[in-house]
């Protein structure tokens, strides 16, 4: 049976995925150990090393998993997935309280002093970035959105104020407060569209 389709195997790959999340989340991206990260998942050191060479690939497994979460409707119009979207990043974003969401802050930090993490971090945010961006084109495509808009900027507009908020400030990007960020960037719905 290959690991993939092992169900004890998956299990124990999301429990230390999980556990490197709360470590991070706790301790920092630099303080973080594999020493650490197995305690809290309750194996041993071999467990970790026989899926991940480091704890900076266990952070990448662990928030690939996100993906997962990320919610919106594939069938709705573009303006609306993407209002969803950035509705989803900013519940996300904003939960303190959540292990996986307070690592953002851990995650900008340690990119500042590690050129690895800077690396992982950048190319990690660009791909995710990347879907907001597909949506703000196929958006374009079809008309409901202005076509004079630059795909990128505009999805680096609408996420930059969920993360100046977690990053910068006390306050969280509200999620019921997205439709109006939304109609800010690219104006507001024609009567003609979705």
């Amino acid at each position: 049976m290959s690991d993939e389709l092992d169900p004890r195997i998956e299990r124990s790959r999301r429990v230390i995925t999980e556990a490197a999340l709360e470590e991070m989340a706790d301790a920092g991206y630099g303080a973080m150990t594999v020493e650490g990260i197995a305690k809290r998942a309750g194996v041993s050191k071999a467990t970790i090393y026989r899926h991940w060479s480091g704890k900076l690939e266990i952070v990448e497994a662990a928030l690939e998993q996100l993906k997962s979460t990320m919610i919106f409707d594939e069938s709705a119009p573009p303006r609306a997935r993407l209002t969803q979207l950035i509705t989803w990043l900013a519940d996300y974003v904003g939960n303190v309280d959540d292990s996986s969401s307070a690592c953002v802050p851990a995650m900008v930090s340690a990119a500042q002093y590690d050129p690895a993490v800077r690396e992982f971090h950048h190319r990690f945010s660009s791909s995710r970035r990347q879907v907001l961006t597909d949506m703000v084109i196929e958006g374009q495509a079809v008309g409901v959105i202005d076509r004079d808009l630059d795909p990128q900027l505009t999805a680096e507009l609408l996420v930059g104020p969920i993360f100046y908020r977690r990053l910068m400030t006390a306050t969280p990007f509200l999620s019921k407060d997205v439709p109006a960020l939304v109609d800010a960037v690219l104006g507001p719905v024609a009567a003609h569209a979705d």
